[in-house]
């Protein structure tokens, strides 16, 4: 089975938790609801702000769909009711422009966690959306970031810098 509807090159594919939904996101700055196995469109999000999607990721509770935007942000939008923008979520302060930089979100759904082009690692606390905090962890692109997921205090991150590592 094919899904081809995107203009462009296709970035991500986020299962959503019930498994018959899936979210794709593209080169062409559209983000499409799919129903697995039927490869026609269910909801088709583009607008004259959006921006390219590289990176993407569920938050636990299942309820939110955050996309790494390369306008230096993270949207979020509702999974629940058709896949809805959320205006009042947006964390910013990062540098992504340019780099697929991976986001994450802690496994108590708590804190969000990205990569930026500095290196950095940016903190955010899910409720109010303002930083929490920034590590200086690499000296390239931190090119992704990965909650442990039973261990809730500890994060991985990469580079381009060659490394991998582990912050507690």
């Amino acid at each position: 089975m094919t899904y081809d509807e995107h203009l462009g090159a296709v970035n991500t594919i986020t299962f959503l938790q019930d498994t018959k939904n899936f979210i794709s996101t593209s080169d062409d700055k559209k983000l499409y609801l799919w129903e697995f196995g039927v490869p026609v469109v269910v909801k088709h999000i583009s607008e004259s702000t959006m921006h390219s999607i590289p990176a993407a990721c569920l938050h636990p509770s299942g309820q939110y769909f955050l996309g790494q935007c390369l306008d230096n942000k993270i949207s979020v939008y509702d999974c629940k009711g058709g896949l809805k923008s959320n205006k009042k979520k947006k964390f910013t302060g990062h540098q992504t422009s340019g780099y697929s930089c991976g986001i994450d979100v802690s496994p108590d759904g708590q804190f969000v966690v990205s990569g930026d082009t500095a290196g950095g690692l940016w903190f955010w606390d899910w409720k109010t959306s303002k930083n929490y905090r920034v590590i200086e962890g690499h000296k390239k692109v931190a090119i992704d970031v990965k909650w442990h997921p039973v261990e809730p205090s500890k994060v991985a991150s990469c580079s381009w810098d060659g490394t991998i590592k582990l912050w507690d």
